[in-house]
């Protein structure tokens, strides 16, 4: 009977890497990525360089060539996933190393995410630098993170980071993770850098220079909303999985399970950060 349930166990356990792997492979590498493909070439049909001048700092040529380079990027990082599960699959190899590359693959499918950025980045940059803008007008200075984000979400945000942090110094102080417990402050140190930057997102979408002298007054306060919203959600979001982690480090769970909720986690904020585009009018870049 022990040895039943423990097969029963190790399957289902299997089972479970397998499914957060694959389904990882298709949110990132296909679903997500043909939404940003179809987004970005619905945006150069409907609004043309033509007769939008002013939305666009390089040519239609350039922008559908990074879009056909992404969808390729894409792919061929969807199909060499695909490959590497089935030959794991195939040859019952053990879970351990397959929950260890989660991490290795993730990293791999981001890598067009974050060219991606770069060129937007470097978009950004061109457009400060052909319409120069000032700091904001005095009226978005003086305006404060709670009218964008309710109060009760900011206490949210802050109790997590909290407990998470209070979590932490628990297990270093009892030593729950015996010789392992120092690593606990790494977990700290590394919340408390990505809480740090979060909180500096959302400040310089606040107060810091536009980026966009076209957009509208409306659209601006739409998008910083939207991005204080996010920064503060990412914030709770964060604790939470580190607090995650410690569970399952201090309750001595199977390790896989660490990759696992890696996994649902880099997958939830890139949902989240891909629902979080806000629309806007267009008709001021003519």
């Amino acid at each position: 009977m022990t040895i039943l349930t423990a097969d029963l166990t190790a399957d289902l356990t299997a089972a479970m890497v397998y499914i957060s792997l694959i389904c990882q492979i298709f949110t990132i590498s296909i679903y997500l990525a043909n939404k940003w493909h179809k987004n970005r070439a619905r945006l150069l049909i409907k609004y043309p360089s033509d007769d939008y001048p002013n939305l666009y700092v390089v040519s239609a040529q350039v922008e559908l060539s990074r879009i056909k380079f992404r969808q390729r990027f894409d792919g061929v990082i969807a199909l060499f996933s695909g490959l590497v599960v089935a030959y794991f699959y195939l040859n019952n190899a053990d879970i351990q190393l397959v929950s260890s590359t989660i991490i290795i693959i993730a990293a791999i499918q981001l890598v067009p995410w974050f060219l991606s950025s770069y060129w937007c980045q470097g978009n950004n940059k061109l457009m400060a630098e052909n319409f120069p803008s000032t700091k904001r007008k005095s009226s978005f200075i003086t305006r404060k993170i709670t009218d964008f984000v309710k109060p009760s979400r900011l206490i949210i945000a802050l109790i997590s980071y909290s407990l998470s942090v209070g979590f932490c110094l628990y297990i270093f102080i009892e030593k729950l993770w015996q010789a392992q417990s120092s690593n606990v402050l790494l977990l700290i140190l590394l919340s408390t850098a990505m809480v740090a930057y979060l909180v500096w997102l959302a400040l310089n979408s606040l107060y810091g220079k536009k980026k966009d002298n076209f957009i509208s007054s409306e659209d601006r306060i739409d998008i910083i909303a939207a991005k204080c919203r996010a920064a503060i959600l990412f914030i709770t979001l964060y604790s939470c999985f580190i607090i995650g982690i410690c569970l399952i480090k201090t309750y001595d769970l199977n390790e896989v399970y660490v990759e696992v909720l890696t996994s649902l986690f880099i997958q939830l904020l890139l949902i989240l950060s891909f629902s979080n585009n806000s629309e806007k009018n267009y008709q001021v870049y003519k």
